[in-house]
């Protein structure tokens, strides 16, 4: 969602809010922002987003928690994610003072500690599912790869050498993979 808009702006949204006319401007061809005509009007948007676990009311909320969010929508975990870094994010930006630095340690430590774990518990599951791919599921792919490139590269000179060169480089990279560049030690 963008900025606040001016109240006397005609592409304001027609949308309510608990203190009145929404203040955020409409998206284009329509007389509602992302907000309202998602969750409000029945519309497009808000059938392809039907996946999504929480219809959040607090506008704030709503757009911290969509700049989170990712397309890749596979696991309904990754809505919690967001929601608690979206959390997060809010909490953060309440910080004006060192006194609100000092108020703010508690609840920023429980929420980034939630979130580490939540994270952690994602990828168990995505590993548990065989969301994850190995290093033996990497090689697999690195072969599959290389015969792929042997067919495209059919006629080119040096192929035999060119192909054992781009082997070499990804089971390295394969290899390596997860691990620092040795640049950044």
């Amino acid at each position: 969602m963008t900025d606040k808009c001016d109240p006397d702006d005609p592409r304001r949204c027609h949308g309510t809010t608990p203190d009145g006319q929404c203040q955020y401007l409409a998206l284009e061809g329509s007389e509602f922002c992302e907000f309202h005509s998602g969750t409000r009007r029945g519309n497009k948007q808000f059938e392809q987003k039907k996946t999504e676990r929480y219809i959040i009311e607090n506008q704030e909320l709503k757009r911290a928690y969509l700049r989170q969010k990712d397309d890749r929508d596979y696991l309904s975990m990754k809505d919690e994610i967001n929601l608690v870094a979206g959390f997060l994010e809010i909490r953060l930006n309440t910080i004006r003072t060192d006194a609100d630095k000092i108020m703010a340690v508690g609840a920023v430590e429980v929420l980034t500690k939630r979130l580490e774990s939540m994270k952690v518990n994602l990828l168990k599951l995505q590993q548990s599912l065989g969301m994850v791919l190995g290093k033996d599921e990497m090689r697999a792919l690195a072969r599959l790869m290389a015969e792929i490139l042997d067919e495209e590269l059919e006629g080119v000179d040096k192929k035999e050498e060119r192909m054992d060169a781009i082997v070499e480089r990804l089971y390295h990279a394969i290899e390596n993979a997860g691990r620092p560049a040795e640049e950044d030690m």
